[in-house]
């Protein structure tokens, strides 16, 4: 019998059948502590391997893929993976974005990847980060800001009137993941009835940018856009924050089905502990207060999100959790991903705490490269309990933000900030 209420149950061979892909890990290997002076293995086969990740041909512009068995140029991928891989990869960066600018619907509705014969996906919504990702790509150049501005605001415009809330918030779509593949408040379920923290959080990222670039191209709605960003994160802290268990939580957007004299003025609160949860550490949406809170009782809590080996996909308290290996849905119920661990630690360093995030960061740098001499490559993710590697030999994607994640918190640098 498990020991959890709802154990995994992954039709492995089903899945395999259908994408004619193995995606089965190399051996597993020992995990030892590393002095800084030895973890230069990663940074060392990320330049190495940078060159295979980036496409030349195929596509309009110059653009990025995540490695693996993965060879479309995906949305948040490509911007992850980007940001690890400048200033070597500029112009895949930019052109990443600019084929998928080029590829935005009339209506505004964003691929979420575009394949290498040139179609476009857009049955997935992409997650919404292409103006944050254009403040970095076009930074310095005014003209081409103008010249994608329109196409921005349709994609705010998308978003704004196909899923923002009654309560300020943004739900997401329905029949689509968001990235974070089985995420239980999302998988199996309808989309457009849930708010989601990290889809919120990037939200607000975007608000951010876009009164950046509008700067440049529409100064004087520039305001108008800092304003809403700030309505958005007060909508956050207000209606996702729950104060008994401090930390953050999705919200169910599902209509009232009947009310008699009271209106209902509150909002139901998710319970599944996510790493989408702790997003508003990385986007700086929460208060000094809440990070204190967020961070002391589950980011640091061994019990929580922190392992040996990095940042648990989910918490090990969720009843969900585990560390088994899936493709489609990928599994981010319990492995430690580079993305997570990552960005996580990005937060924790913008609240102060970048001894716990250096400590923390180091650790999953620490078991790439043990990867590495093992079994020359990384993985997609790793188990949370005994760092063997999961699934996805050569997945490179946000891996690449390894190549640079330690001496960016030594040096208080986060390439991810807007």
């Amino acid at each position: 019998m498990s020991d959890r209420p709802w154990p995994a149950q992954f039709d492995r061979d089903g899945q395999r059948a259908a994408s004619g892909k193995n995606p089965d890990p190399r051996a597993t290997f020992p995990i030892r502590p590393r002095p800084l002076g030895e973890r230069h293995e990663l940074a060392d086969y990320l330049d190495r391997i940078g060159p295979l990740v980036m496409r030349d041909q195929g596509l309009a512009h110059p653009y990025l893929v995540p490695g693996a068995v993965y060879d479309s140029l995906w949305t948040w991928d490509a911007y992850f993976l980007g940001l690890g891989l400048l200033p070597q990869a500029e112009t895949h960066f930019r052109g990443s974005l600019e084929n998928l600018l080029e590829n935005v619907l009339d209506d505004g509705r964003p691929p979420s990847l575009i394949r290498a014969d040139g179609t476009a996906e857009h049955d997935h919504v992409a997650q919404p980060l292409h103006a944050q990702w254009a403040v970095c790509a076009f930074e310095g150049d005014a003209d081409t800001i103008r010249a994608w501005w329109s196409t921005l605001v349709s994609i705010r415009g998308f978003f704004d009137r196909t899923t923002r809330d009654r309560f300020g918030l943004y739900a997401w779509v329905d029949g689509s993941g968001t990235g974070i593949d089985n995420d239980p408040a999302i998988y199996g379920r309808p989309g457009s009835r849930v708010a989601l923290v990290d889809m919120n959080c990037f939200h607000y990222r975007e608000l951010r940018a876009m009164a950046r670039l509008a700067a440049v191209a529409d100064p004087e709605v520039a305001p108008e856009w800092e304003a809403r960003a700030e309505e958005l994160r007060d909508a956050i802290n207000t209606y996702m924050w729950d104060r008994s268990t401090e930390r953050y939580c999705h919200v169910d957007l599902t209509e009232p089905t009947w009310r008699t004299y009271q209106e209902i003025t509150w909002a139901v609160q998710l319970q599944g502990h996510t790493w989408a949860c702790l997003f508003p550490l990385w986007a700086g949406v929460a208060t000094g207060e809440q990070a204190d809170r967020l961070i002391r009782r589950y980011v640091l809590d061994s019990d929580e999100f922190l392992s040996g080996v990095g940042i648990r996909s989910s918490a090990k308290s969720q009843g969900f959790f585990n560390n088994v290996a899936m493709s489609n849905p990928s599994n981010w119920q319990g492995p430690v991903w580079g993305l997570p661990t990552f960005l996580v630690c990005y937060g924790l360093a913008r609240y102060g705490y970048t001894a716990e995030a250096d400590r923390i960061a180091g650790r999953l740098v620490g078991v790439m490269c043990d990867d590495i001499v093992a079994n020359g490559t990384i993985h997609e993710y790793y188990d949370s309990e005994t760092g063997a590697p999961l699934i996805n030999p050569d997945f490179i994607s946000w891996n690449m933000l390894g190549r640079r994640i330690l001496a960016d918190l030594r040096t208080h640098v986060d390439p991810t900030s807007i």
